[in-house]
Formats: structure tokens, sequence, C-alpha cells
């Protein structure tokens, strides 16, 4: 088992620059066990503890940098909202209900195959209705980074991602509502023996105002999913973002 401790060292990537000791958590997680046809790896994978998480740590971190790449999505939502994924009364969400965030350990970059998720007064032309919407805040912007820890101590994947929307937007003087809301990677590191998946979903919307004047929310779901030779580790963690700005981890 020497050549994969060896091999496991020289190709792990640890990002601790700028990771603050505060706001640090663990995510639960769920370890599947794969049925494994071939004897052949028994011996030298099933009990080796390289291939077994321990722990999934979350630290909150600055997001200064992920400013740079809002205004491209801000220039492409202006041209195009998406399509309806959800609507109660008062209310309608656009956008791309579920979009993948990290493909075979590499960051999803192509806007063009999701669209942010907006949180708009219900219209017959939603789009119209937007564009004569004023008020909008500056970006709220939130920046996690996470990584997985096996039992060896070593962090064998490691990404952040940035989950950021903007929000007070008024119809005709009325309202608070919600734009641009959407999650993106960055710096994702996947050791040997790995592959790495994780992708975002609109839950769920909701009014936390009342019927004359709403206030929008929406709640995201983040699903992460590690694969080795021989196991599946699941985690989430989800978002509730409102059109006054709050936006809470849970």
């Amino acid at each position: 088992m020497n050549y994969l401790l060896t091999l496991s060292v020289l190709t792990m990537i640890t990002f601790t620059q700028g990771v603050s000791a505060e706001n640090v958590s663990y995510l639960d997680f769920k370890e599947i066990e794969r049925k494994v046809e071939s004897d052949k790896y028994d011996s030298p994978f099933r009990d080796d503890p390289y291939f077994k998480i321990d722990s999934i740590k979350v630290t909150e971190i600055p997001a200064d940098e992920s400013l740079i790449f809002i205004e491209e999505e801000e220039k492409e939502m202006s041209k195009d909202l998406g399509t309806v994924i959800m609507s109660i009364e008062k209310l309608i969400a656009l956008g791309t209900k579920v979009w993948e965030i990290i493909k075979k350990g590499k960051p999803v970059t192509n806007v063009s195959m999701s669209k942010p998720v907006s949180v708009l007064p219900t219209s017959e032309d939603p789009t119209s209705a937007f564009n004569t919407m004023s008020g909008w805040s500056a970006p709220t912007v939130r920046k996690y980074r996470i990584e997985y820890t096996n039992l060896l101590g070593m962090n064998v994947i490691s990404f952040d991602y940035t989950v950021y929307f903007q929000h007070s937007g008024q119809f005709e003087g009325n309202g608070e509502y919600i734009t641009g809301l959407t999650v993106k990677a960055s710096n994702v590191a996947v050791s040997w023996g790995f592959e790495f998946n994780a992708s975002s979903e609109l839950e769920t919307i909701s009014n936390r105002g009342s019927m004359q004047s709403p206030m929008a929310a929406a709640t995201i779901l983040i699903n992460y999913r590690a694969s080795s030779v021989l196991r599946d580790i699941q985690s989430s963690e989800s978002f509730h973002v409102s059109g006054n700005g709050e936006i809470v981890k849970f």
C-alpha cells in the first residue's frame, strides 16, 4: 500500500491561506460502500484508510474576489432570465432549477448552460416586468471552503464555493424581490483515487411579506458527491435568502 500513500501525498493540494479559525462547521455525510464484483479490489482497497472520509469541514472565507465574475453574470442575466421553474401566488421563479457547479473535479463555468434564479412578481411577461424594476441592491456574497479529510488526516478534496444574489428590487415602487441567485465553485482540488461532483438546486420559494407588499424568499440546496474505487460519500447543505438581503446557512 506504500505506493498509494506516496502518490496521494504527491497529488494532494491543501488550501490554507486566508482561512479564519472562526465560522468553522462540519457537515454530516453518508458513506455508501459500493458493491465490488471483482475480488481483486478486496485485498488492497477494502480496509484502506486513504479512501475513508473522516470529516468534511466548512469554513467561511473572505469573498472580495468573487465580485470579479458577478459583472459577467449580471450581463447574462439581463439578456435572458431563463424559464419559469416555480410559482406561488404573487411570486414567480425563473432561471434554472438544478445546475452543476463541479463536474468530474472541475468547476462548471459555462453560464449559457444555466441561468441564475430570480424571484419576481407574477406577470404575464416577467422579462418586461423585470426591466421596469428598480432599487436593486449591490450583490450579497458569501464564500466558503470545503475540505474532505480522510482517516490518514489528509485533505483529499478541497474547493471553494460562492453564493451570491441581489435583493430589494421593487416593482412599481412595491415589494422586495430577488435576482441573480446562484452558486459558483473555484479552486477545486481532487486527489488521486477520487472523483468529485457538486450541484445546486432551487428547493422552494416563499413570500415572507404580505400579499400587498411581497418579500421574496428562496431556499437552495447544494449537493456534494465524492466517489472512490469503493465508496460514495454524499452530503448537502442549504441556504435561505430573502428579498431584504438576509442569507442563512443551515
